[in-house]
């Protein structure tokens, strides 16, 4: 059996200041000399500190490490949406090699034939009751093997004659956070851009917001109830202006926190 522990470090050490100061103590009667029991103790403290200083550098080093993970992976998702903003900005361009040139990014190969992006369907809508804002999700179906489908979100406040560009996204949703305050509906459209290939526009999401009680808009016969959070839309409404068809299926608005 071992007089002292030599594994794990821990234990090793623990028997070290344990026993120093009984060295130091009992020197003559051990056949130590004090200095020999004080080199003991001050190498048994050096032994601790070196260990409490390299576990709190392995401790930064491991923090240090999450931080550098999480930077570029956030790097990494702003670098896709930049791109993808870039790129249906330039598509949406008279000239779209003046905005490449512009951002200093190659344009995106022609794609191979295949058909445009899916139309987006089930519009939905959830208010995040802490923001205010509205977080948009949708469902599309593309065609298999393509990708790089970025989804154009356009937006319409009352008073608006037409549908103005609020923002792009390479996911199935969107948050709004500029919805402005006491507005008491909000119109939405989505499409879906491959390339420089534009796919259908959705139905219009009509949402009411900002209701006390249930009314009834005398203009359109859309009634909301914001006890429940449904909105409830007529069976299709046509935009004389656009020819869009408001969402009869869409429109319940669910809160989150």
């Amino acid at each position: 059996m071992s007089t002292y522990p030599v594994s794990p470090r821990s234990d090793f050490l623990e028997w070290c200041q344990s026993h120093a100061p009984v060295f130091e103590k009992n020197a003559d009667a051990i056949g130590m000399t004090l200095e020999q029991a004080m080199k003991f103790g001050s190498l048994t403290g050096e032994a601790a500190k070196a260990i409490l200083e390299q576990e709190a550098a392995q401790q930064a080093a491991r923090v240090a490490t999450r931080r550098a993970r999480d930077a570029v992976a956030a790097l990494q998702a702003g670098a896709g949406d930049a791109v993808r903003t870039i790129r249906a900005t330039a598509e949406l361009n008279s000239y779209p090699n003046k905005v490449y040139n512009t951002a200093q990014i190659a344009p995106p190969a022609d794609p191979s034939p295949t058909p445009p992006p899916d139309k987006p369907r089930r519009l939905d809508v959830t208010l995040v009751a802490a923001t205010g804002a509205l977080t948009l999700t949708w469902k599309a179906s593309n065609p298999r093997g393509t990708s790089g489908t970025a989804y154009v979100i356009r937006r319409r406040l009352p008073g608006e004659t037409a549908f103005s560009y609020l923002g792009v996204t390479g996911e199935k949703r969107f948050v709004d956070e500029t919805v402005p305050t006491g507005v008491e509906r909000v119109e939405y459209t989505v499409q879906g851009q491959r390339g420089r290939r534009a796919g259908p526009m959705s139905e219009i999401l009509l949402v009411m917001v900002g209701q006390v009680g249930t009314r009834r808009d005398s203009r359109t016969g859309i009634g909301g109830d914001s006890r429940t959070g449904d909105v409830g839309l007529p069976a299709s409404v046509s935009s004389p202006r656009d020819g869009l068809v408001q969402n009869s299926k869409s429109g319940r608005v669910k809160t989150s926190g």
